[in-house]
Order: C-alpha cells, then structure tokens, then sequence
C-alpha cells in the first residue's frame, strides 16, 4: 500500500505545478479486471477525465491510478485501488483510497457470482466534512461480457447544490455490456441508475459507451458518457455528460 501512496502522493505534487499529464487511464472494476499470473496482480493506469458515475471526481483534468489485488484460489479476493481527485473547482485536491474484499463463485459453466465490500477514504482532505464511506455490491455476470450489479451504499456523504447530506443511505443499479470485435478489440457499455432519494429526493441514470484494445497486458479505452439533467442540476460543472475519455492501464 505504501508504494500506491506514494505515487499518488508524487502526481499530485506534479499536479499542482500544472504538470499532469492529460493522457490514457482506466478506473474499472477491481472485479472486472484481468488478472496477472499468480494470485498477485497490481495496475498502473491514467486518464483524461475520472469518472465515476456521470460525475467528473476531477473536474476534467487527469489522474493517475494504482491498484494491487490478490485472488486466491477458492474464490476470495482482496485489494487496494487509488487516485488523485479534485471533487470541486476550488483546488482542493486529495487522494481517493479504496480498499476492498469480496468473494467470486461460479454458477455454472459460463455464469459468476460476485459479493463485495469496498471502503472509500479520502485522505489529505481539507474539506470540514468527512466523505468517506462504505459500499456493499452483489454481482451477477455472464462470461465477464455481461454484469448486473447492485450495491448498497448505508452511509454516503454528498455535496450538492441542494447542500450536503451527510451519512445517508443510496443504491446503485449498473449494467456493464462487452461484446468482443476482432484484433484484439471490444466494444464496451455502461448504464446506472443511482437512487439518491434520501440524500436529496432524486435520482439520476448516467452510463458511457466507447471502443476498448487491448495489447499484451496493456488495455485502451476510448469512451463518452451521459448523465441527465438531474447529475448538473446537483453537481453542475462536474456534471459528465458529454465528456470524451481516453484512457490506459497496463496490469502485471
């Protein structure tokens, strides 16, 4: 965990002297992603844009993102992802760690199933109010090309511009679509719907759409995503409807 702070901690000093680079990156899915040989994996990505469920965590501008994972054999996973974020204009920069744990069971020769938990913190975060919180997700896959998800989120904290709600209870149901091309290319899809009715009485649907290759353990991802109405009306300029990403990760 310490060498993903550390790099993190590296881009975002790199950030503040405007020296990020705005290029290639992947936030996917620990669950999702392809695994190195053996039971030890970790990534490498960057991107133009994160971000996570139509809204932009950086405001349009790039970040750097790390990641280490363990499968072991029976099925149970662990792990740790991270990235530099700016959840507001104000240049209030900070870094996002995730850290997860979970198990995957077959349901069948071509079905899957996946319960995970995942704990987001944010650290070296001025703001006066704590954002972290915690998320559980049951997910049901048809051979990784097809992913229903629904997770649970008890305790999210959310600033608005209907104000801040602050340890509420929010769902999130996702469908991720990935139809295989030939020469090592995919074509990729993502729909949401996300229930913030106790946060600030609305929901919202927000997805993205874009064209995946993949070279050796390099993976590259170019997508739009949409967001309604509803995601600018709440976050406004962090609203991603509309947004291009180019990203990269590289996985060993």
């Amino acid at each position: 965990m310490g060498w993903v702070l550390a790099g993190i901690r590296i881009l975002a000093a790199m950030r503040k002297r405007g020296a990020l680079l705005q290029i290639l990156g992947l936030a996917a899915m620990p669950m999702l992603a392809s695994a190195a040989d053996g039971p030890w994996s970790g990534s490498v990505g960057a991107t133009t844009d994160y971000v996570f469920r139509g809204v932009s965590q950086t405001y349009d501008s790039g970040a750097l993102q790390l990641g280490a994972n363990y499968q072991s054999p029976q099925g149970w996973f662990a792990g740790t992802w991270a990235s530099n974020v700016d959840p507001y204009p104000f240049g209030v920069a900070a870094l996002e760690l995730d850290v997860y744990g979970g198990i995957r069971r077959p349901l069948g020769d071509q079905f899957n199933a996946t319960l995970s938990y995942t704990h987001y913190q944010y650290l070296n975060d001025s703001r006066p109010v704590h954002y972290n919180y915690d998320e559980l997700a049951l997910s049901a896959s048809y051979l990784d090309e097809v992913v229903a998800t629904v997770s649970y989120q008890p305790d999210s904290t959310l600033y608005s511009t209907l104000g801040v709600a602050n340890r509420r209870a929010s769902v999130a149901y996702e469908l991720a679509l990935r139809w295989p091309l030939p020469a090592a290319f995919a074509l990729n899809a993502d729909v949401g719907y996300y229930d913030l009715h106790k946060l600030f009485g609305v929901h919202y649907w927000a997805g993205n759409a874009g064209l995946q290759y993949v070279h050796r353990r390099v993976t590259f991802d170019l997508s739009r995503f949409f967001a309604d109405s509803t995601v600018n009306r709440l976050f406004e300029g962090a609203s991603a409807n509309g947004t291009w990403v180019l990203s990269a990760i590289w996985r060993f």
